[in-house]
This record gives C-alpha cells, sequence and structure tokens, in this order.
C-alpha cells in the first residue's frame, strides 16, 4: 500500500467508465443492484449536467466522484477511491475539486447520501463542512439507512446579492 503519492485529477474520459463502473461495484455498491454500469457511467460523461473526475494515482485510477448539477444545487451520486489509494487525500482532493467548480458556477448548495455505517467517508465530509441534515431511512435498497448530508456554499446574505 503507498504511503505517499501524487495525484492527478482530470475530466474521465469515456474510456474510464469500466473502470469507474467495476470500482463502484466494488466499493459502493458491493452486496446491493448494480446500477452504475458502464453505459450509465460513459452518460453522465457525456451529459451536460453532469460531471464525473478520476484521481490517477501511480498510472492507476485511484478514484473518481460523479456529480450531477441543477440550477443552484449539486449532488454527488457516488465518490470512491482505491482501497490502495486511501488515507492519501485524495477523497478531500476530489472533493475540494468538485466544491471549487460549484462556487465558480454559483451552485449554492452540495448534497449527497452516504450509508449511515460509513463512518470515515462520514468523517471526511464533516472535516470539508458537509453537514447531517437527516437520515433517508432503507435508502440502499431497503437495507441500509443513508445519512443526508449538505455543504452550504452561498449563505443567505450572498443569495440576497445574486443577480436576478
Amino acid at each position: 500500500m503507498p504511503k505517499t503519492t501524487s495525484s492527478v485529477i482530470r475530466l474521465a474520459k469515456t474510456k474510464d467508465a469500466s473502470t469507474i463502473a467495476e470500482l463502484s461495484r466494488s466499493q459502493i455498491e458491493n452486496e446491493l443492484p448494480w446500477r452504475w454500469r458502464p453505459g450509465r457511467v460513459q452518460h453522465h460523461i457525456k451529459a451536460a449536467d453532469s460531471t464525473v473526475i478520476v484521481s490517477e494515482s501511480e498510472n492507476v485510477l485511484s478514484g473518481f466522484a460523479i456529480t450531477s448539477f441543477a440550477d443552484t444545487t449539486a449532488h454527488i451520486n457516488l465518490l470512491a477511491v482505491n482501497p490502495m489509494f486511501r488515507r492519501l487525500g485524495i477523497a478531500t482532493s476530489m472533493i475540494r475539486w468538485v466544491t471549487l467548480s460549484c462556487r465558480v458556477a454559483g451552485i449554492g448548495c452540495i448534497r449527497l447520501e452516504v450509508r449511515a455505517n460509513n463512518t470515515s467517508a462520514i468523517e471526511c465530509y464533516a472535516n470539508l463542512g458537509f453537514q447531517m441534515v437527516g437520515i433517508r431511512k432503507g435508502y440502499y435498497e431497503g437495507r441500509e439507512d443513508a445519512q443526508l448530508m449538505t455543504l452550504m456554499l452561498i449563505n443567505s446574505d450572498m443569495e440576497a446579492q445574486r443577480p436576478k
């Protein structure tokens, strides 16, 4: 397991879809139906209302994030880091990349769901300013609850100054 690594974050390419889907299957969708297959990932790579980023470390796809955008909100659909590259700041770097992109785009809020028992992910998100705002009972196929977390990027004072 690497102790340190340099990683590069870039926009995903369609050729990355299979690797992203496999990482999703093994790290996020384990024990659940496989919904994020390569075709669905490719759709999000190409879609105008979403962004898929990957982190590359030592010529390996070490992580990814899939984010969808609406007028004033963003939703992190999926975020995973290859277990060989965990605890190296890759998730933090990808979340900061998404957050900066949202700020530039004038997005006021980022939302996500995380398995209620995934304490390391919850801690990572909390350290980056996300707050737990609710529980979605049975969110994962009726088997597991999800914590709904939100990061507010624009407060009410800033919203009042936003051009209409």
